[in-house]
């Protein structure tokens, strides 16, 4: 990581908050991208290295053609085989100090799934209804996808309890599982998901819950019923960002609904663009103007059959990971929690596909020092409160794809506490002025990977190319 050069008093090793004070690093991990058990166990010792604290998988359920179209709950996927051998797993996940999420899709399910009655599907009596959402095309039409499961009535109190103490109690009982995401929580009826959430707190006080709350449209009435059922955290929308008012005015609201309840900013997951691909979507801002992300991938997988930055040029690769390390530092740094898909740190191009993904499309990444660096910038989040806690973000500078040169963002906790954060993804270097809330404080500290340093805050500052800074007062 490359820093400016401040003036600054002698810098000082930076000390890690106590594990209870630090946000969580959830990793998204797919399991369709390991052949057997072993091969997931080394790679999560290799996410415990990075900073990982808490493992997110996929569904591990026996699934129908999709791990979100379950067949049979009381069953697990062909990777674990048996129940016994989750549980060995999950065991050891948490001899690892890493938190074990499972993920559970309560809103829809294979029309024959095993155990559920035909009367829990809705509007079973003709045929039931086949879950699916709006969407937008590679051509930017109006579709509506389906997804090939159909939607459960949560609100029928013998479902609550069929997910209750067949799914959840033995998972938590039996299985070393202390965290659940409530896939597409805000199609569930608010009352069963609120049921479902406090009974199980009321057993399990330990436990906690993250409900998937994303959409391009105002978070809050997304998350409005995770809120009122209790749940613990949610993911804010800044993904999205590419320098429209939109999407911070949108997070601004569920910050001040929720009253700072954490929230996760997504590097990547499952269902996004993989960064890598968003890095080198930067490059190609002119080729791809007006482009939405389908539009994307058809472009660079379809049209140009790029499946691996393997496939391009070694200065190429080296620009794309440059940009990588951009994004993260900003998504690292930005809210209490932080979500990166398996791969991210392999570069991988391609997001995983649920449904075909394999062992050998996990093997597609590169090799670079963008490992270090998430460590590095993981490290940096990890050694103050202002990185690990809810605030008023400000997004400032250049955001768009085609636009380079700085942006960033002001954070503001409630507790007065500020962090400075911006890149430059340009060739020069620039001159910054800092915000007037950031001079104000007048003294502040400097971070860079392992230190921490005292400065004075300067009116503005040189930025060198592909670099970052970081800052808190």
């Amino acid at each position: 990581m490359y820093f400016n050069q401040l003036e600054t008093k002698a810098a000082t090793p930076a000390q890690a908050l106590p594990s209870e004070k630090r946000g969580k690093i959830y990793a998204d991990v797919p399991l369709n991208y390991f052949s057997n058990i072993d091969e997931l166990k080394n790679y999560v010792v290799e996410l415990k290295k990075l900073g990982v604290n808490v493992l997110l998988i996929l569904p591990h359920f026996k699934p129908s053609f999709s791990p979100y179209v379950v067949a049979d709950y009381e069953q697990p996927c062909s990777l674990f085989g048996s129940w016994e051998q989750f549980t060995e797993f999950t065991a050891f996940v948490e001899s690892l100090g890493i938190d074990r999420m499972i993920d559970i899709p309560f809103n829809h399910a294979d029309w024959n799934c095993a155990h559920l009655q035909r009367e829990w599907y809705k509007e079973y009596k003709n045929n039931g209804i086949e879950a699916g959402a709006d969407d937008e095309d590679a051509d930017g039409n109006r579709i509506h996808v389906n997804w090939g499961a159909f939607i459960l009535d949560n609100s029928i109190k013998e479902l609550q309890d069929y997910w209750l103490e067949k799914v959840i109690f033995p998972h938590i009982e039996k299985r070393h599982v202390n965290a659940i995401r409530i896939d597409a929580a805000w199609g569930l009826d608010p009352d069963g998901l609120k049921r479902i959430v406090q009974e199980t707190k009321k057993r399990y006080p330990n436990v906690w819950f993250l409900t998937e709350n994303l959409g391009m449209a105002p978070l809050i009435k997304l998350a409005k019923s995770g809120i009122e059922a209790g749940a613990d955290r949610f993911f804010n929308n800044m993904y999205w960002y590419n320098g429209g008012l939109y999407v911070p005015t949108d997070v601004y609201t569920l910050y001040k609904r929720s009253n700072g309840v954490p929230t996760s900013t997504i590097y990547a997951s499952h269902d996004t663009l993989m960064p890598a691909m968003k890095a080198y979507s930067r490059l190609r801002s002119n080729d791809i103007k007006g482009m939405n992300n389908k539009a994307i991938v058809r472009l660079f997988v379809q049209y140009e059959n790029i499946h691996s930055l393997n496939q391009l040029e070694e200065p190429v690769q080296k620009e794309v990971i440059a940009q990588m390390k951009l994004d993260f530092a900003l998504s690292a740094l930005m809210s209490t929690d932080l979500m990166f898909v398996a791969g991210s740190e392999k570069a991988l191009f391609e997001a995983n596909n649920v449904c075909n993904s394999t062992p050998d499309d996990f093997k597609k990444g590169i090799e670079s020092d963008l490992p270090n660096f998430m460590q590095d910038t993981l490290n940096i989040k990890a050694s103050s409160e202002i990185f690990n806690c809810e605030g008023v973000v400000i997004p400032f500078g250049l955001w768009k794809l085609d636009q380079a040169g700085v942006r960033g963002f002001v954070k503001t906790a409630k507790n007065g506490k500020q962090a400075f954060v911006a890149v430059n993804n340009s060739d020069n270097t620039i001159n910054v002025k800092l915000p007037k809330r950031i001079r104000k404080a007048q003294k502040g500290y400097l971070h860079t990977a392992g230190d921490i340093a005292e400065i004075t805050i300067p009116e503005s500052i040189d930025l060198p190319a592909l670099s970052v800074v970081v800052i808190s007062c």
